[in-house]
């Protein structure tokens, strides 16, 4: 009978070792395991940084405009309408020509064929056929000549007016290290102020804006406009931004 029971104890004893061992187990590797999620953990996002958000202007006076030019013509059957507007687009297309505008600065932007009809909206009274160019005006001295001469030539629609720039990308560069430059002295400011000095740069990111001088909206027709002096028109400026936003390292 002791026999027994000192087997018995045995057997419970080595049991209750193997459970200890694998505990044991289990808790080493869940420190290592731990250990190493701190050790990854406490890199970057450890390092001292400061982000700051830098702004560059540059205003500028645009350099070119685009007018939308239109011939309307009316009559009572398609043919008709069609042969008068080709005549006279072509008469305006010709007289922007010789103001000086290259044939790939003139681009045919709308084309329009619809019927007309009585006051009752019951009868067709004729057809109208709409030819729309979209000009580039590269020398603006001559907008407002060009204009009025669209407009003698036959043109009877002048559209909104709006001005850009042909070399975006040079102003750009400008507003772009105006923008870093006050970024950097933002972030020197505030490690001046906490006592500690910038170190290298981290992360860059940019937004590029651009706010066009107001365009100016106009209608114009030949009627109105047979005896008027050349139409004045204003450029104004340009507003080009550039925003940054620069992370530098803190030491």
């Amino acid at each position: 009978m002791e026999t027994r029971n000192a087997t018995i104890l045995g057997m419970v004893g080595g049991a209750l070792l193997v459970v200890a061992l694998v505990a044991g187990a289990f808790g080493a590797v869940a420190l290592t395991n731990s250990a190493a999620v701190q050790a990854q953990t406490g890199g970057v996002t450890a390092m001292r940084q400061v982000t700051v958000v830098g702004q560059g202007e540059i205003r500028v006076t645009p350099d070119q405009a685009t007018v939308q030019i239109a011939v309307e013509t009316n009559a009572p059957t398609t043919g008709e309408a069609l042969e008068q507007n080709n005549r006279q687009s072509q008469t305006v297309i010709d007289q922007i020509k010789q103001l000086g505008v290259a044939a790939q600065d003139i681009q045919t932007s709308g084309f329009n064929i619809y019927a007309t009809y009585d006051a009752q909206g019951s009868s067709i009274t004729g057809y109208t056929v709409s030819n729309t160019v979209t000009v580039t005006i590269r020398d603006l001295a001559q907008t407002g000549t060009l204009l009025d001469q669209v407009v003698q030539a036959g043109a009877n629609r002048v559209y909104g007016i709006s001005f850009g720039l042909s070399n975006p990308e040079a102003i750009q560069n400008q507003a772009r290290d105006a923008a870093v430059a006050n970024a950097r002295a933002r972030a020197e400011q505030l490690a001046k102020a906490s006592g500690v000095m910038l170190g290298n740069v981290l992360g860059i990111s940019e937004n590029i804006g651009a706010a066009p001088a107001v365009p100016m909206a106009m209608t114009m027709r030949n009627e109105a406009m047979s005896a008027a002096a050349p139409v004045p028109v204003q450029a104004g400026e340009q507003l080009v931004t550039v925003q940054v936003q620069i992370t530098y390292e803190l030491r």
